[in-house]
């Protein structure tokens, strides 16, 4: 019986997207950054169902080689991505495809990125190539005119090129197949040997589809509509209408508010680099950046263990280790709790003082010097124990600045809640330390639930603090809900949209 490796290319044997490497090689960032503008209403005709995956391809390839010249494309086709790709193929990929080699098994990549990206990289792994076929990309016709020759060598039409290619169903061969995404789940499904994620001779099946339907999220949404609008209706009409009067202000704070969440983010993907760069891991990139925030797309789960996924994911695509991966994670955790108790510490010194004063000096002394010998003793014994799995000393210096930028970030986002605040009510305008407590201790109280996301008691613990601080309840409210959905959920919408490009 034939034995047969076959090798997805975007993902699976490449660290990234061959597109988009194609697309920066050709344009530069600069106008990577205009053609994404330009491509948005295609992107959200095609991510909405209306648009094939096909379709989009094809527009997009459209637009990377808009106004380009045939020497300048032939230059990125034959030399310089080619060199790219190579650089950033992952090593135990390419291990695993040179040992099927040693084993005198056929080898073939199949993707559905276009032939001409990733041809003599093929060639270079002694691979026969299934791809999508296009026109030429690297001279012929106008852009507009470019087009698939070939249906998209994606999901079924993976399995279907592969039978053609083989001239005999997958049933009488024996197959193994590595593949890291929805497209490949045909192939995997009707491989010998499936291989999801990983490289090894472990068989891994392509895993079970547990999204939740679309129309069931769809029925979700108009129900929180419909309670959102039922309690609006339930309001006093003096109340309701000085409510729609106060969302009606909202508009023209959005760009504010969510300039200072933008900022806040980079200020979280630069502690990110402070640390992994503390131990010489990855760097300042697209893709770098891509893979962090993608794993908001989980931040609500409880205790935010779905964030853990960035792990598993950038060390499976960017081939980072785990362990300095999962240091990093935790001490982004440690840096976000020194911040908050130092605003704190800041904003409420009186109850602070008040508490220290209201013990015993005998019974403070006590409890300080037990804590430090626990803490000692607990230091000694992980030392110990697991020494190996320590973080470097280079990382626990880099928690220093990265605390300082923790800092920074909880005081920016704590500015949002001030800004709903005045554009919705500037007649109960706060103080700029009280919307930083309420921010704070809403947060504190969300994180220490474990709830998904906190919901319920971050938006309870604001409310009620915006009425200790004068608000009305009903204004109160609807603020705390604004402010978490132009943060968290905005966020984790973003990261989840962020997360289906890279899938798809």
């Amino acid at each position: 019986m034939t034995t047969v490796a076959a090798f997805d290319f975007d993902g699976t044997l490449l660290r990234g997207d061959c597109l988009l490497l194609f697309h920066r090689l050709l344009k530069g960032r600069a106008r990577v950054v205009m053609d994404w503008i330009r491509l948005l209403p295609a992107l959200l005709a095609w991510k909405s169902g209306y648009r094939s995956t096909a379709w989009f391809k094809q527009h997009y390839l459209r637009t990377i080689i808009a106004g380009s010249n045939d020497q300048r494309r032939w230059q990125v086709l034959e030399d310089e991505l080619p060199k790219l790709l190579l650089q950033r193929l992952h090593p135990e990929a390419v291990s695993r495809l040179r040992w099927h080699s040693q084993q005198a098994h056929r080898l073939v990549i199949v993707s559905a990125s276009p032939r001409d990206l990733i041809r003599a990289v093929a060639r270079e792994l002694q691979a026969e190539l299934i791809a999508t076929e296009t026109s030429s990309l690297d001279s012929g016709p106008p852009d507009s005119r470019l087009q698939l020759s070939s249906a998209n060598c994606k999901g079924a039409e993976k399995v279907r090129r592969l039978e053609a290619w083989l001239g005999q169903p997958l049933v009488e061969v024996e197959l193994h197949a590595y593949g890291d995404s929805k497209g490949d789940r045909e192939l995997l499904q009707a491989a010998t040997h499936p291989h999801w994620r990983q490289f090894t001779g472990e068989i891994r099946a392509y895993p079970p589809d547990r999204r939740i339907p679309r129309g069931w999220i769809a029925m979700l949404g108009l129900g929180l509509l419909s309670l959102a609008l039922s309690g609006l209706g339930r309001l006093e009409p003096e109340a309701r209408q000085l409510l729609l009067q106060a969302l009606q202000r909202l508009p023209a704070f959005l760009p504010a508010i969510y300039g200072m969440l933008a900022m806040a983010y980079l200020g979280r993907y630069w502690r990110w680099r402070l640390l992994l760069g503390a131990e010489g891991i990855g760097r300042w990139s697209l893709e770098d950046a891509r893979g962090w925030f993608s794993g908001f797309a989980l931040t609500a789960t409880p205790g935010k263990l779905g964030e853990l996924s960035r792990v598993a994911d950038l060390h499976q695509h960017l081939g980072y280790p785990r362990p300095p991966l999962l240091h990093a994670f935790v001490a982004e955790r440690l840096c976000d709790l020194i911040a908050v108790g130092l605003w704190l510490v800041l904003l409420l010194p009186s109850t602070v003082v008040t508490w220290i004063v209201a013990q015993s000096s005998w019974t403070t002394l006590a409890a300080v010097l037990t804590v430090m010998t626990i803490l000692l003793g607990l230091g000694r014994w992980c030392r110990q124990r697991w020494r190996q799995h320590l973080p470097s000393g280079a990382l626990a210096r880099a928690c220093l600045p990265a605390a300082a930028v923790s800092l920074g970030i909880w005081g920016g986002e704590s500015v949002i809640l001030w800004l709903l605040v005045q554009a919705l009510s500037p007649i109960h305008a706060i103080a700029l330390d009280t919307a930083v407590r309420t921010y704070l201790l809403s947060g504190t109280a969300g994180m220490l639930s474990s709830l998904p996301g906190g919901i319920g008691v971050n938006e309870g613990t604001a409310t009620l603090l915006l009425t200790q601080a004068g608000l009305p309840a009903a204004l109160a409210f609807t603020i705390a809900v604004l402010r978490r959905l132009c943060t968290v959920w905005s966020i984790t919408l973003l990261a989840i949209w962020v997360r289906l490009l890279q899938k798809d």
